[in-house]
C-alpha cells in the first residue's frame, strides 16, 4: 500500500488530469464517496431512519479539501439530510461547488465573523456529524484565529468528527501535530494514504483510518517509493518451503555477539534465529560467555570465541574462529551484547576487513556504536548489510542527537540509507526501513511492550535468519522481519499485557505469522 506525501499527491492529481480524468471529476467523486461511507456507517438505515433530518455540520477550508466537502454535503442534502456549510476561511470568486451545493439545500455560515463563530457554537448543540473539510493535505502553517476558535468550538461539542484526507492541523509529510488542530474520529484517506499518520503512529489524532477510492486511474504512482507494510506484501516475501527441504534448503546464519555484561543478549538473538525458518544457526561468542549460555537454545551450533588471560576477546584468534564459522554461513549478524571495549572493537575492525564481501551482514547494538567512532567506515565494508540502530545508535552514526533522529525520522533514515550504501531499519513506534534507492517501508506496529531490554536482539537474530535464506534480498528480509517481529509482539501483547510481555515471550511466537 503507497503512501504519499502532499507534493507527490498533488502530482498524481495532475497525472490523473494529463490522461484524461480532470480534478474537478476526482473531486465529484471524492464528495460522493466521502457521503455514501458517511451513510453507511453513520446513518444505517437498516439500523435508524437514515440520513433523513439528520443535522450535519461541514467545516469547509479555502482549498480543494473545502470544496470536496462541498459536494460531500451537496450529496448528503440531496439525502434528506439537514447540511449546514462553515466557511472557515475566505474561498475564491465564483465557487462552483459552494453554489451547487446551495442549490441542492445545503446552508451556509460564514464562520470567520464573529456571529457565525456564536452561530455554530449553537448549532453543534444539535448537530449529529461534523465533517472536517478545511486543510487536508494542505497544513503548511501554524492553526490561528479564528479557525483554532471555531475548531475549538467543535471539540468542546463532543460531537463524532470525519476527516477529509486529514484532520486539520496534522502536517500529511511529518505527522506532527498542531496543539491547535482538530482530531478526528474517522480519517477518509482520499485515493492514498498519506504518510505523515503511518509515521506518526499511535499519536496520530486520525481515529480510524479509511481509504477511499476516488477514481484515479492505475499506474501513476510509480514514482512513489514509500509504503506500508501489510499481512498481504509481508506474505509475498516469505520463502517457499518445498516439502522436499531440507537443512541446506533453507540456508545458515551466523550470530557472534555477546559479552560479560550483556549475557542474555546472544541467547536472544539466537533463539529468534532458530525461529526464522533458517535451517541451521551458529552462535559464536566470548568464552567465558559460551561457558554460560552454550546449549540455552538446544536448535543453535554454540562456537566460543578464544579471550585473554582478562577474559576480553583475543581479536586476532577471535577473528580467526569467526571466519571458519562465516565460511558456512549465508548470513551474520553482529553486535548482540558485544560490548565496546578496545579489544572488541580491534575485533570487529579486523573481521569486517576480512569479511567474504559477497556475505550478507547484519550489523546491530555495539556493532554500530564501534562503527560510529570509526573514521568514514562505510566507505571500508563492500558488503550488502542491514543496520539496525534505535534513535540513539542512528544519532551516534550521523553525529547528531537522538532528539534530532525523531524530528523527522523518515528523512533521517533516508540519508542514512543512502550516505552508508547500507538498508537501514530505523526502530521504533512505526519502525523505518529504508534503502539506499529511496524505497521505504512503514511497519504498522506500535506495542510500547517492545520498550524492553532484549526487543533489538530478538529482531536482530530474525533479520539474520531471514536474510540466510533470502540472502540476495536484503531489503525484503529487513522489511518481513520487521512485520514478523511486530506480529508476533502484537500477539504477546494480547495475551500477556504490555506491561508484562517481555523480549522473550515475542520470540516464542515470531512462528506465529505465515503465508
Amino acid at each position: 500500500m503507497k503512501l504519499v506525501t502532499a507534493a507527490q499527491m498533488s502530482s498524481i492529481e495532475q497525472a490523473s488530469a494529463d490522461v484524461g480524468v480532470s480534478l474537478d471529476e476526482l473531486m465529484e467523486n471524492a464528495g460522493l464517496a466521502v457521503a455514501e461511507y458517511v451513510e453507511e456507517s453513520f446513518f444505517d438505515p437498516d439500523h435508524g431512519s437514515g440520513l433523513f433530518g439528520r443535522r450535519i455540520v461541514i467545516l469547509i477550508g479555502p482549498g480543494n479539501n473545502g470544496a470536496d466537502g462541498f459536494v460531500a454535503g451537496r450529496h448528503l442534502a440531496r439525502e434528506g439530510a439537514a447540511v449546514t456549510a462553515v466557511l472557515c476561511a475566505k474561498r475564491k470568486t465564483p465557487d462552483p461547488k459552494c453554489r451547487l451545493a446551495e442549490e441542492a439545500g445545503v446552508s451556509i455560515l460564514d464562520g470567520t465573523t464573529d456571529s457565525g463563530g456564536e452561530t455554530l457554537t449553537q448549532k453543534l448543540a444539535t448537530t449529529d456529524l461534523v465533517i472536517d473539510a478545511v486543510l487536508g493535505t494542505g497544513a503548511s502553517r501554524p492553526v490561528s484565529e479564528p479557525l483554532s476558535a471555531l475548531l475549538f468550538s467543535v471539540i468542546e461539542a463532543a460531537v463524532p468528527v470525519v476527516a477529509l484526507d486529514l484532520p486539520t492541523g496534522l502536517d500529511s509529510d511529518t505527522g506532527n501535530f498542531d496543539i491547535a488542530g482538530l482530531p478526528a474520529d474517522v480519517t477518509l484517506h482520499l485515493g492514498y494514504p498519506k504518510l505523515g499518520p503511518a509515521i506518526a503512529a499511535g499519536t496520530a489524532p486520525t481515529g480510524e483510518v479509511v481509504t477511499l477510492d476516488i477514481g484515479i486511474p492505475f499506474g501513476l504512482d510509480s514514482h512513489v517509493k514509500t509504503e506500508l507494510l501489510t499481512p498481504d506484501l509481508a506474505a509475498s516475501l516469505q520463502t517457499e518451503r518445498p516439502t522436499d527441504g531440507h537443512k541446506g534448503t533453507f540456508g545458515t546464519t551466523l550470530v557472534i555477539g555477546g559479552s560479560q555484561d550483556y549475557i542474555g543478549a546472544i541467547t536472544m538473538a539466537g533463539d529468534a534465529a532458530t525461529r526464522s525458518g533458517v535451517g541451521l544457526a551458529y552462535v559464536a561468542t566470548p568464552e567465558p560467555v559460551y561457558r554460560l549460555v552454550a546449549g540455552d537454545v538446544p536448535e543453535a551450533i554454540y562456537r566460543a570465541l578464544p579471550v585473554s588471560a582478562d577474559g576480553e576477546v583475543e581479536p586476532s584468534a577471535a577473528v580467526r574462529t569467526a571466519l571458519e564459522l562465516v565460511g558456512r554461513a549465508n548470513s551474520v549478524v553482529i553486535g548482540p551484547g558485544l560490548g565496546q571495549t578496545p579489544a572488541t572493537s580491534e575485533f570487529l575492525s579486523i573481521l569486517l576487513s576480512q569479511i567474504a564481501d559477497e556475505i550478507p551482514l547484519v550489523l546491530d547494538a555495539d556493532a554500530l556504536n564501534i562503527l560510529s567512532k570509526s573514521h568514514r567506515w562505510w566507505e571500508r565494508l563492500e558488503n550488502q548489510a542491514i543496520l539496525t540502530p534505535h534513535p540513539g545508535e542512528m544519532g551516534r552514526l550521523m553525529g547528531i542527537t537522538a532528539a534530532e533522529v525523531q524530528q523527522d525520522r523518515v528523512k533521517v533514515a533516508l540519508e542514512a540509507a543512502k550516505k552508508f550504501d547500507k538498508v537501514v531499519v530505523l526502530k521504533g513506534a512505526a519502525t523505518l526501513i529504508a534503502a539506499p534507492d529511496g524505497q521505504l517501508m512503514v511497519s504498522p506496529w506500535v506495542n510500547s511492550g517492545l520498550a524492553k531490554g532484549g526487543s533489538g536482539d530478538v529482531l536482530a537474530g530474525l533479520v539474520g535468519g531471514l536474510l540466510a535464506q533470502q540472502p540476495e534480498n536484503v531489503f525484503e528480509m529487513a522489511s518481513l522481519a520487521v512485520f514478523v517481529h511486530g506480529y508476533a509482539a502484537e500477539a504477546a501483547r494480547d495475551e500477556l499485557g504490555e506491561t508484562g510481555m517481555r523480549a522473550t515471550d515475542v520470540s516464542d511466537r515470531l512462528g506465529y505469522f505465515s503465508r
